[in-house]
């Protein structure tokens, strides 16, 4: 009952702030029921820090696209099949795309899970897969958000009260090899995995150079006319990795002239 009621006070909360998203959320769950089922497919395939929730956030911008966030980051209870037919249920007349981002390690409480082969055999799934070119970013920017418990930063309150700037991390040079050696593992995979599904490659650095641009790119992937994306996520810190990394130095000297060695080009 006590989460059931913070729940209640938590979306409460979102409805005030933003009455014009709370009124398409009721919109939608109330037309789904009646809805169909002739849409298409996607999946934004990446990993933490990589302007996930910004793109996807964008893309529920798009008045014929609706998508989830993490729904297989934990199971829990429930069952692969349950939340995935939930998820690709029903939907309201003007949808025309419906899709949710998954990460390379999802679900984060089962092994073996056997959502990937139901991804792979879902009839013409679209994939989207959203890397970053520089994973030292992506690994800092994790390390802080973890540090800092700030995984999103949305008004001018909220990098105040977190104040993420203040966070620096440090490194051990064969975590960060390691790390970079799995990143690179997870996204041949992704690609090798889903190589009979129509596939789409975005980079983080693409949608911070033009993102306009960018989700367009993936509207007309997903069949549909571009439309202006809205988003209110906000990078979380500014600083250079030589201000963000106790020893950047070092870490530098370490990988210089290997095939990692340009991440460091601050």
């Amino acid at each position: 009952m006590a989460k059931a009621i913070s729940n209640l006070r938590q979306n409460l909360v979102k409805a005030a702030r933003n009455p014009a998203k709370a009124a398409s959320v009721i919109t939608h769950k109330v037309l789904a029921p009646v809805g169909h089922r002739d849409y298409r497919k996607f999946v934004v395939l990446t990993r933490d820090r990589t302007g996930s929730n910004r793109l996807i956030q964008a893309l529920n911008s798009h008045p014929k696209i609706a998508s989830d966030y993490e729904v297989f980051g934990k199971i829990y209870d429930s069952s692969e099949r349950e939340i995935l037919d939930r998820t690709f249920g029903r939907q309201p007349f003007y949808i025309a795309a419906k899709g949710f981002k998954i990460f390379y390690y999802h679900p984060q409480d089962r092994t073996d899970s056997p959502i990937w082969a139901m991804l792979r055999d879902t009839e013409n799934l679209h994939v989207i897969q959203l890397r970053r070119e520089n994973l030292l970013h992506a690994l800092v920017s994790s390390r802080i958000a973890y540090q800092t418990g700030v995984y999103g930063i949305r008004t001018d309150g909220d990098a105040k009260f977190y104040n993420v700037d203040a966070a620096k991390v440090r490194f051990t040079p064969e975590e960060l090899e390691a790390d970079f050696v799995r990143n690179k593992e997870w996204e041949d995979w992704g690609k090798s995995y889903f190589s009979n599904n129509p596939f789409l490659d975005v980079t983080y650095e693409n949608t911070v150079i033009d993102f306009a641009r960018e989700t367009a790119r993936i509207s007309n992937f997903l069949g549909l006319v571009a439309h202006s994306p809205k988003t209110d996520f906000r990078k979380q810190h500014n600083r250079s990795l030589r201000d963000t990394v106790e020893n950047f130095d070092q870490l530098k000297t370490y990988f210089e002239g290997s095939k990692w060695g340009s991440f460091f080009d601050d």
